[in-house]
Parts: structure tokens; C-alpha cells; sequence
């Protein structure tokens, strides 16, 4: 296979950009690729930050996207430790700090995320974490084993797996929710309901509606004040209260940009030899009729492979179901679509039972997503079905008997169902 161009600079070296620099030579690219991290660390993979890593059940080698051995093997330069500065698309190259510039014909941005800062007096004190990178988790891990009691702030994916997996170590932690439910935006709020229960049943210790209005310490952390002005002891606190895109790069450079880099259906930017891909790009979905930045991690992979076949002149359009996945309390949870979208839910089965339960959202009759607790075949059935446009049978969804591939069927199976 052959290109128009000879060098490629893939900037983000996590797992949307460690994919895509290993596709690039797979699909037969011969020119020169660099993979430009700001962290020294070889490409890793963030998401069991949270989880296995955290709990100690996964070590830092295997978080490793690919051995070191694989790029070179497959001559792919690793700049790490060394941040692009600026964007040059006139002059086809990238500024390193320091000042160096580097050729790149064509430019991969997978920049990703970064924490929203929690922004009250004291966050700056020693003993407040945001899990950014792996430095960040390791010093999560030995606040575990001094054994201080832990603040986690925020209800989302990050703070709520953050809260279950300290319980789960045997940590006195607390969590602080802005909000009534962890997750409610995207379980809903009867299986948000239940994942309050079960973080109530595992030790956690909830305050609902109590935003963080300050931290208190001299030099580290040794309180905290909510809204009400309840101060809780802590010996460390972890923010968990979202992200933002890492467009910087994006926007300096005069990409378009709105709430994430700005890509068409082939993962291209506003320039079109800089491409985007990962949770910094925002794509647009024909299956939602919108605009979607997705921040799992099946996305990053895919979406970076998509922003290399068109790299290479092979464009398809990129149209990814947003899936994501969690483990709370020996539970596993899946996503699939955006449940969100949906203002009628019916639930299949039970949740504090062996096999589960299913949460299937719909507007209008059309199913819009799902929410799965340990039924994984399930929830893949309604992922793919979902690249239709497929409507709920709800009697049939609540009826185990039923496969649930027949509870949700495409428009024309379900008039002729109402027909009959």
C-alpha cells in the first residue's frame, strides 16, 4: 500500500494513539511515525486505573498497550516525556518543547481528557488526588495503605468507581455527591437507585446533595467543609468530578472546536491533514442524528483506526455505538447507546440476583440504549441492534422467557406486530 505522504505524527501516546501508530504499519504505511507522549511511561492504558491497578490486582506491566518491543519492531519512533508545543500545518511539522520541530505530513491528535479541577481554597494542599496519569494511582495506592480515612468527590463514573474500589480495599471512605444518585445520568435512576444501595451495603458512607465548598489543612489535607458547612476529617481527598478535552493543540492551532475537536465521519479535522480520535474528538453520530465525543475505551480504539484507514485514502464513515463499562462491588456494568435519550425505561430481571438485570430505554417506542448488571450477551444484542432503528416490546422485555432479541425489533417488525 501506498501514500501521498511520508511522515505521520501521532501526539497522545495512550491508547488511541499507541493503536493507531501499530495500524498505520499494519495497513502498510512506510514513511516515518512518531508517537509523541508528555509522559515517559510507554503507552498504557488508563481505565484500570480506577479498577484492577488501584486494587492492586493489576501491575503496571500489564497496563502496557503494547510491549516496548512492538514499536520497534515496526520502526515507530516513541518521543516521550517530550509535549508538542504548537501545531505548524503550513509547514507540515510539529513543535516539541524545547523548540524542536519534527516533520509530520499528516497529524493524529489523541490528546484525550484531562480532570476538571475541583476549584475551592485548598485544593492545592498535599493529600488532594486526581487520578490523571499512573503516578497519580500509585499514590492513591499508598494513601490505601496508610490507612487515613478518604473523601471522593463526585458522583460520576470516576468518583463512584473510585468510592467501591477503596471500600473494597478496606478504606473508610465517604463520598460527596452534588446530586441524589452516583451515575444517575447515565443508569437512570432506578438502577442509579440501586448502585446507592449497594454502595451503602459495601461501607460507603453517602452525602447526597452536599457539593465540596472547601478543603482544610495546614500543609495537607486533614478536612473537609461541604455546602451545609458539615467539616468531615480526611487524610486524603480524590476528585472525581469529570473532564475536560485536551484542545489546546486544537485551538491554538485554528481547529474547529466545540466541546472536543470538531471531525467529520472520517475522523478529519477543519484542516484536513490533521485528523482527531479518542475521547478528545467529537464525531458525528448518523444513529443519534448528533454530535458525539465518546470517552471509553472502545471508542479510542476504533475511532483511531478509522483516522487511519482515512489517512490512507480508504474513508468509511465512522458511526461507533458509544459502549462503556464499570465494576462497582464484585458487579459488572455495561452501557450501551445513550440510555440518557431515553424518557420510558422498563427493567429485565433483578438486579440482586445472579443473572441480573436489564434496563432498556426508549423515546417514542424507539429504543435509544441500555443498562446491563451482569447480563453481558444481552446488552451486546441491544448494542448491535441499536446501529438500526429498532423499537421496545415492554412486555416482552420484562418476560425472561422471551430472547431479547425479539423484544426489541426493527420499525417494520413492530407495525406489523401493532398490526396483528
Amino acid at each position: 500500500m501506498t501514500a501521498s505522504f511520508d511522515s505521520v505524527a501521532v501526539i497522545g501516546a495512550g491508547l488511541a494513539g499507541a493503536s493507531a501508530a501499530v495500524t498505520l504499519r499494519e495497513r502498510g504505511f512506510s514513511g516515518r511515525i512518531r508517537l509523541i507522549g508528555a509522559e515517559k511511561h510507554l503507552p498504557y492504558e488508563r481505565p484500570p486505573l480506577s479498577k484492577e491497578f488501584l486494587g492492586g490486582q493489576l501491575p503496571a506491566e500489564r497496563l502496557l498497550v503494547h510491549p516496548a518491543d512492538a514499536y520497534a519492531e515496526r520502526d515507530i519512533e516513541l518521543v516521550l516525556g517530550r509535549p508538542v508545543t504548537q501545531l505548524c500545518p503550513a509547514d507540515r511539522a510539529v513543535e516539541l518543547d524545547g523548540g524542536e520541530r519534527v516533520d509530520a505530513d499528516r497529524v493524529l491528535l489523541c490528546t484525550g481528557v484531562r480532570p476538571r479541577s475541583v476549584g475551592v481554597p485548598g485544593e492545592s494542599l498535599s493529600g488532594v488526588h486526581y487520578l490523571r496519569d499512573l503516578e497519580h494511582a500509585v499514590a492513591l495506592r499508598e494513601v490505601i495503605e496508610r490507612g487515613v480515612p478518604v473523601v471522593v468527590v463526585g458522583e460520576g463514573f470516576i468518583g463512584s468507581e473510585l468510592a467501591s474500589t477503596l471500600a473494597e480495599q478496606g478504606a473508610d471512605v465517604t463520598l460527596l455527591m452534588a446530586g441524589d444518585l452516583p451515575m444517575k445520568q447515565v443508569l437512570g435512576v432506578e438502577a442509579a437507585g440501586w448502585l446507592l444501595d449497594q454502595h451503602h451495603r459495601r461501607g460507603v458512607k453517602v452525602l447526597a446533595r452536599s457539593p465540596l465548598k472547601s478543603i482544610h489543612g495546614f500543609d495537607r489535607v486533614e478536612a473537609v467543609e461541604v455546602a451545609d458547612g458539615t467539616v468531615l476529617p480526611a487524610g486524603a481527598v480524590v476528585i472525581g468530578i469529570g473532564s475536560e478535552p485536551v484542545a489546546d493543540l486544537a485551538i491554538s492551532a485554528g481547529l474547529a472546536v466545540d466541546h472536543g475537536v470538531v471531525v467529520d465521519s472520517s475522523s478529519r479535522t477543519s484542516i484536513p491533514e490533521i485528523y482527531a480520535a479518542g475521547d478528545l474528538a467529537r464525531f458525528p453520530s448518523r444513529t443519534f442524528n448528533r454530535q458525539l465525543r465518546v470517552e471509553h475505551w472502545q471508542n479510542a480504539q476504533n475511532q483511531a483506526a478509522n483516522a487511519v484507514e482515512s489517512m490512507l485514502g480508504h474513508d468509511e464513515p465512522y458511526d461507533e455505538i458509544p459502549w462503556a463499562w464499570t465494576e462497582q462491588h464484585g458487579k459488572r456494568w455495561e452501557i450501551a447507546g445513550l440510555p440518557m435519550l431515553g424518557t420510558d425505561v422498563v427493567r429485565r430481571g433483578d438486579p440482586d440476583s445472579a443473572e441480573g438485570a436489564l434496563w432498556v430505554f426508549s423515546d417514542q417506542g424507539r429504543v435509544q440504549g441500555a443498562v446491563a448488571v451482569n447480563r453481558r450477551r444481552e446488552l451486546r444484542a441491544i448494542r448491535r441492534a441499536l446501529a438500526q432503528e429498532v423499537f421496545v416490546d415492554t412486555d416482552a422485555v420484562r418476560d425472561e422467557s422471551v430472547d431479547i432479541r425479539i423484544a426489541i425489533s426493527s420499525a417494520d417488525a413492530a407495525m406489523h406486530a401493532a398490526e396483528v
